[in-house]
């Protein structure tokens, strides 16, 4: 039986955050098998030298084996408990399972040639399968790219480069816990109330609120830096 290697365990420590929060209701939050074949060295190997995508070693320290790695969960209103204050769900894959998954050209409803090229270079790794809010989160892999691109797929609300690179937006997800639309904190939109994005915003600044106590191991004022620039009236 292989061992897990020390960033799986933060994982495990993520989804344990998640159930060991008396404030938060978990829906689910559970890890898949562990795959020892997609084992980092072969599968970065194996995507070198298929599929010409050859990636920066470094990213091997944040490869998962999970079969799956998820949770759903949501902060209850305190007034109405059938409400929720916020909620937010990841569905995380790892780069060989996004990779072998293929494109979602048809996300697109009416795709120029140039979009359809540009989106079949895009892979999902995160997700909202369960709230059906249809959110994506996506690697740009393309030959001779070391360090892919983000993208973030918001459905009817478009798709947006994201400025994070991989680690990086696996260490905000750990920090976020998959807040529904906290991607937007790292894309060129505003999240100022009576905005198209308000809603993300909105619930950026609940987060940013209630995170803090709720798990006071993190460090969230880079992301308050971050909401501060994407809305005028919020004060970090």
């Amino acid at each position: 039986m292989a061992e897990l290697t020390a960033y799986e365990t933060t994982w495990l420590g993520v989804l344990d955050e998640l159930r060991g929060c008396p404030e938060i209701r978990v829906e689910y939050a559970e890890r898949g098998e562990l795959l020892e074949t997609e084992d980092a060295d072969r599968v970065f190997g194996e995507l070198a030298d298929c599929d010409g995508i050859a990636l920066d070693a470094s990213l091997k320290e944040c490869h998962l084996r999970f079969s799956g790695l998820s949770a759903a969960w949501d902060v209850p209103d305190p007034e109405y408990d059938e409400e929720s204050l916020i909620a937010g769900e990841f569905y995380l894959a790892n780069v060989h399972q996004a990779f072998r998954s293929g494109p979602l050209v048809e996300r697109l409803p009416f795709p120029t040639p140039d979009e359809v090229r540009f989106y079949g270079q895009l892979r999902s790794f995160d997700g909202t399968p369960h709230g059906g809010v249809g959110h994506l989160s996506l690697l740009r892999l393309s030959p001779g790219v070391s360090r892919p691109e983000l993208w973030f797929d918001a459905t009817t609300k478009g798709y947006h480069r994201m400025d994070l690179d991989y680690p990086g937006y696996l260490e905000a997800l750990r920090i976020t816990k998959g807040t529904y639309g906290w991607q937007f904190l790292f894309t060129d939109v505003s999240l100022d109330d009576g905005g198209e994005f308000e809603v993300a915003g909105r619930f950026a600044e609940i987060m940013l609120e209630v995170f803090p106590r709720l798990f006071p191991g993190h460090d969230y004022a880079p992301l308050r830096s971050r909401l501060a620039e994407r809305r005028r009236d919020f004060r970090a």
